[in-house]
């Protein structure tokens, strides 16, 4: 084994001390009675803003691309990128959870806590070049999060969510874990590069093993981005948890499970891109098939978000079936631009809401543009988004993911893709005529009473346009992160 140098565990600070903060405050909520809400949510936002400024300064201090912890972590430009949208989604999460924090009487520091600690999972899943060192820190963001879920105790849809979550989360990451050990019963080894390179070998001799170890590591990631058949958990749990934990689910749990997905596949699995290819495919178009149809029946539009979510993770599969640095690019740029529409989305439904869950309907948009202009304008641009029209960084997004599929010579999957874009129309226009054309009985104007929530909306508006309009200063940013195509130097 490599030996490790002392001075390697200061280049996890970011997530040591983000981890600190998040243990400062479950302490500090067990103390009386407990940390009020909006100091809590200033002392997360400070340890945010400080893991973000170590993990620039880390990044300064390491080899690009260089194992580090006897090669069970790495920090590369990929790990970057990743590690600040988290940092941004986490933070953007934070202002949509003051209000409903503070009226549903719960102890703000234990929530708060709860985030911090999930996000320090996400962000050593991303640097993870192990994978057991992957698998533990994927369980440190899971268990996090089944907590959140059941955040309103007294609440019986968040409870019976939470509970669903649990079960079915444990299943999978079972699942994954029993793949993992068949990988390393055929291979010998859990870090990446040697396992690509075991890989090969064990093709040579077709070692059935290996084979099965792969698929199932295949499923338990699917399930943790939600994509079909792997999705039964997601409508339910969408709707059972609070609403800005369910934001949080659908962009930073997704946009984690996706990043290791791709440094998995890339630079684990990379001598059977091949077969693969052909699972991500059809994984791809089932997810893309069910989740814009089922959403089509759905009044409520958490749960209508939760498919319209199942379908978004078909599209973003069509980047790592492209097999190539466009779908890498493709990928890592609407994921970008995907946080911060979905999280507006979300956070309009949270302004919007009264007693924890009402006001979920797509009934209560009817008249929105006449009672609160400003909140109707940005949900349009978030459906916009969502859809996949312009002047919208969902346009983009979809566009270059498309663009890759053609390029690898998967046409099918990606014309597969724009008829069901074309079918989600339909369900997120449906908003829109009744923000629009519909008349309400509520006439009295929504009151912004959270500003900090009404100014992450507006933000997330402002940066979904911008992505749209100046696409190729994010696209660059993208590509000056990618993975390299390992099966390219096999």
């Amino acid at each position: 084994m490599t030996p490790i140098a002392p001075q390697e565990f200061w280049l996890l600070l970011p997530e040591m001390v983000l981890a600190i903060f998040g243990m400062a405050l479950l302490i500090a909520g067990t103390m009386g009675r407990g940390i009020g809400s909006r100091m809590a949510a200033v002392a997360s936002l400070v340890g945010l803003a400080v893991a973000t400024i170590l993990v620039v300064w880390t990044q300064g201090q390491a080899t690009m691309g260089a194992p580090i912890l006897a090669g069970m972590f790495v920090l590369d430009g990929y790990a970057l990128y990743w590690k600040v949208l988290f940092l941004i989604a986490t933070a953007l999460t934070v202002f949509l959870s003051v209000r409903v924090i503070e009226e549903g009487g719960y102890r703000a520091g234990e929530y708060y806590s709860l985030l911090l600690l999930a996000t320090t999972g996400m962000m050593l899943m991303v640097s993870g070049f192990n994978l057991l060192s992957i698998w533990i820190s994927l369980e440190l963001m899971a268990l996090s999060s089944y907590i959140l879920v059941g955040y309103f105790k007294h609440e019986r849809r968040s409870n019976e969510a939470s509970l669903k979550y649990f079960v079915l989360g444990a299943l999978s990451s079972g699942i994954l874990l029993y793949g993992i050990s068949l990988l390393y019963g055929a291979t010998n080894t859990l870090a990446l590069p040697e396992l690509s390179r075991s890989l090969a070998q064990a093709i040579l001799h077709g070692d059935l093993l290996s084979a099965v170890g792969w698929v199932l590591l295949a499923v338990g990631l699917f399930f943790k981005v939600s994509a079909a058949p792997f999705h039964v958990w997601t409508p339910d749990v969408y709707v059972g948890a609070p609403t800005p934990v369910t934001g949080y689910l659908a962009v930073a749990s997704k946009a984690a499970s996706f990043a290791i997905l791709v440094r998995i596949f890339y630079q684990g699995l990379a001598p059977l891109v091949i077969d693969w290819q052909i699972v991500v495919a059809a994984v791809a178009t089932l997810s893309m098939i069910w989740g814009n149809i089922a959403a089509l029946t759905q009044t409520n539009v958490k749960r209508m978000l939760a498919y319209s979510s199942i379908a978004h993770a078909g599209y973003i599969l069509l980047g790592v079936l492209a097999a190539n640095e466009t779908g890498l690019w493709a990928l890592m740029f609407y994921l970008l631009a995907y946080t911060f529409f979905t999280l507006g989305a979300f956070g309009t439904v949270v302004l919007l809401e009264r007693r924890e869950y009402a006001g979920e309907t797509v009934s209560d948009y009817a008249g929105l543009a006449r009672r609160a202009p400003f909140l109707a304008a940005c949900m349009l641009i978030f459906l916009l988004a969502l859809t996949g029209l312009p002047p919208t960084g969902g346009f983009f997004g979809k566009v270059y993911l498309f663009a890759a599929a053609i390029e690898a010579g998967w046409t099918w999957v990606a014309v597969i893709g724009v008829l069901t874009s074309a079918i989600s129309l339909y369900y997120y226009m449906s908003i829109v005529v009744q923000m629009y054309l519909k008349d309400s009985e509520e006439t009295t104007p929504v009151l912004m009473r959270a500003p900090g929530l009404a100014l992450a909306i507006g933000f997330c508006a402002v940066v979904t346009v911008i992505l749209g309009l100046l696409p190729g200063i994010f696209v660059d940013l993208a590509k000056s992160s990618i993975l390299p195509l390992a099966w390219n130097l096999l």
